[in-house]
């Protein structure tokens, strides 16, 4: 059985696919990691590293691997991929959280005549919805933000208050949008007349798959030509900027603060670490991993982990290398 309170053990092992050694009635409140969980509290474990906390553990019960299992006498929940049953039993905790309140549209948000907004969804205050959106069912859209101009948004998906989506951008089903992120602003695009710039117009739009999900204070540029795309199952961190034209494979996850220049294209099932740069006109293979702090300056054809930059040391050290990398071409000769 599960209650506004928690859930029993026996249930949450079947929500997240798991087996269960232990006590199938015990009662479940929440999440907490293995050092801080309490006795109504499930923690985890999916790196070695963290064992040694097992044995002074308070957690009411532990998801754990096969392998774990025999250093571990209190309740287990056991599965090949303990960190995935850990994300399964955090949706599970969320929904338990989550107010359950019917959908609504507030008599403070501004709606254009001309848009369909669909059954079941919620639109908060001072959410602005411009002329020719179609939302479809089951959709939430958080305070002040703003859809422009033939905005369409699939179903089951939820923006977060303070997101602006200018015209012509196409959202999939099930994505998340995280508060302040800009989808459909004009990219750089100048070109030079003298000593001035001269605007190039973006003309292009954005379109965005399904089950994407977008981290706070981010920034997707509409195409100059043609359009800005991300794949289904894209998964992009916080203040991650994407320039105009920028393709995204499925599947792939991009980490904070990393940019991405015009017209790039990354790969399915790549990993970007934080604050990895990727410059213009590049185009990544599928299964490609860059590890943070990186600078891609040319394209990557083969699968693989690539890195670049300097690996933190003593300052005084960092300093005698610095001088020795600007000789580097003298030695070599």
């Amino acid at each position: 059985m599960s209650s506004s309170a928690g859930i029993t053990l026996g249930d949450l092992a079947q929500e997240i696919g798991a087996e269960l050694q232990g006590d199938h009635k015990k009662i479940i409140l929440g999440l907490n990691s293995i050092d801080k969980a309490n006795k109504d509290q499930l923690s985890f474990i999916s790196r070695d590293n963290f064992l040694p906390l097992l044995a002074k553990s308070t957690a009411g019960a532990i998801i754990l691997s096969e392998d774990n299992l025999g250093k571990y006498n209190g309740n287990a929940l056991i599965g090949e991929n303990p960190h995935l049953l850990y994300a399964k039993a955090s949706k599970v905790f969320m929904e338990l959280r989550r107010p359950k309140a019917d959908p609504v549209t507030s008599k403070l948000a501004a709606i254009h005549d001309t848009a369909n907004i669909g059954d079941g969804s919620t639109i908060c205050s001072f959410v602005t919805i411009s002329e020719d959106v179609a939302v479809d069912h089951g959709v939430s859209i958080g305070p002040s933000s703003f859809l422009g101009k033939g905005v369409k948004i699939g179903s089951g998906t939820i923006i977060h208050s303070n997101v602006s989506i200018y015209e012509g951008v196409e959202l999939g089903s099930d994505c998340i949008i995280h508060s302040g992120t800009v989808i459909g602003s004009d990219g750089l695009g100048f070109a030079k007349d003298g000593q001035d710039w001269y605007k190039i117009e973006h003309l292009g739009g954005v379109i965005i798959g399904n089950n994407v999900e977008i981290g706070s204070n981010s920034s997707v540029d509409r195409g100059s030509v043609g359009d800005t795309k991300i794949e289904d199952n894209v998964k992009i961190d916080n203040q991650v900027h994407l320039a105009h034209n920028v393709e995204i494979g499925e599947g792939t996850a991009i980490a904070a603060r990393s940019a991405i220049a015009g017209s790039s294209k990354i790969g399915r099932y790549c990993t970007l670490a934080g604050c990895c740069a990727v410059v213009d006109n590049v185009e990544i293979s599928d299964e490609v991993h860059i590890t943070a702090m990186s600078l891609i300056t040319k394209s990557i054809k083969e699968p693989g982990t690539y890195s670049s930059g300097t690996p933190f040391m003593k300052n005084k050290d960092w300093k005698k290398n610095a001088v020795l990398f600007k000789k580097l071409n003298k030695l070599i000769k």
